[in-house]
């Protein structure tokens, strides 16, 4: 009786010891911007989130026609509510997150509505 459960507790340290936890989740996130209408928005807004962690390098993509920031991050280690609240810190409106309005108001002249 001894000898089998102490084989079945090997055999389960075994089983837990071989796998290993997720190390990354990435994920692609779509933000609508309304008021992004030029190059100096898209540039507000990469500064804003470009020291972000989990982010993935050279993975922004901004639609200004369709008004749409697209990024791919590590959802370990950000949330995509995080990457919109920056998105809308730095004064624009983010996926329904309303704008800060100082930010707003600090905004490049060819980035103003």
């Amino acid at each position: 009786m001894k000898k089998s459960f102490l084989m079945v507790l090997i055999g389960v340290g075994g089983v837990f010891s071989g796998t290993s936890c997720r190390q990354h989740d990435f994920r692609t996130l779509t933000i609508e911007v309304p008021e992004m209408h030029n190059e100096a928005c898209v540039r507000v807004i990469v500064n804003a989130i470009s020291r972000t962690p989990g982010l993935q390098p050279n993975s922004f993509k901004a639609d200004i026609s369709g008004r749409t920031v697209t990024i791919t991050y590590d959802s370990l280690l950000v949330a995509d509510k995080n990457i919109e609240f920056m998105v809308a810190k730095a004064g624009f409106e983010a996926n329904g997150i309303p704008r800060d309005p100082k930010a707003a108001a600090a905004l490049p002249p060819d980035c103003r509505w």
